[in-house]
């Protein structure tokens, strides 16, 4: 009974493995891995370099792409009323907008062929939908965004960062560092190396990474959502004497 059941389970491992071939042969040419890990974010927190190492198919080139989850933004947009004043004329709501989106290359994008357009910051205009209501003189919202992202350092388009290694067998490795901006959320995200070959993609590799607060922010976060009214007492009470701090330090340099 026991050889039956062996002799059965051996030949369902061979069905699976002709059906989906796909299942044992990721694990041998590809994967991806980052160092840290976790982004701890306590009080002295400014950001850090995060190392990206992984295989890949021979003879392929590299995209490596952070994202992070998506959520809606709800703006006012400003304009002259009159041709004088600047007032609030107008919403404009943004829904699937990723919060982070940092891209690097093993080549410049011009060299990767149409294949690799999907993957670049222009492709986010057919993802990031608009609903804008407002009387002032049409812009390009996709675009001032990106610019309000650039400058935060939560969106960015780079080349020639990801490193190719040698060649071992059927796969090469690689490495780059993604610098992480200081304005990064808590929160889960996704890193993923797309595989490139001869004008297609030929594998996709991705790992987690999260960012937490640690120390005193984390502790200060959860004061703010679990303890509101004693929050507001706290900062109530800095603010009202950071400005007496600074009453103080005027005064003494008017008395010279």
């Amino acid at each position: 009974m026991k050889t039956s059941n062996h002799i059965q389970f051996a030949w369902l491992s061979v069905l699976l493995l002709m059906v989906f071939p796909c299942l044992s042969l990721a694990d041998e040419t590809g994967g991806i891995s980052t160092t840290p890990t976790s982004i701890e974010m306590g009080a002295q927190y400014d950001g850090i370099n995060l190392k990206v190492k992984g295989t890949v198919p021979a003879g392929s080139d590299v995209i490596l792409h952070l994202t992070g989850a998506v959520r809606d933004l709800h703006l006012r947009q400003k304009g002259k009323v009159g041709g004088l004043l600047w007032m609030n004329v107008g919403t404009v709501t943004l829904t699937n907008v990723p919060n982070v989106s940092l891209i690097d290359t093993s080549r410049p994008f011009s060299e990767l062929g149409g294949v690799a357009s999907p993957f670049r910051l222009e492709s986010l205009r057919n993802v990031i939908k608009i609903e804008q209501d407002t009387k002032a003189e049409q812009i390009d919202i996709p675009h001032e965004l990106f610019l309000l992202k650039k400058h935060e350092r939560l969106y960015n388009e780079a080349e020639k960062g990801v490193h190719l290694g040698p060649v071992e067998g059927s796969i090469s490795s690689f490495s780059a560092e993604l610098a992480i901006p200081s304005a990064l959320a808590p929160g889960e995200y996704q890193v993923e190396a797309i595989a490139i070959k001869d004008g297609a993609v030929v594998g996709k590799y991705a790992t987690t990474v999260r960012a937490e607060l640690i120390g005193f922010p984390k502790w200060l976060s959860k004061l703010a959502f679990e303890k509101s009214l004693l929050y507001g007492i706290l900062a109530t009470v800095i603010a009202v004497f950071a400005g007496l701090a600074i009453g103080l330090v005027f005064q003494s340099k008017g008395a010279h």
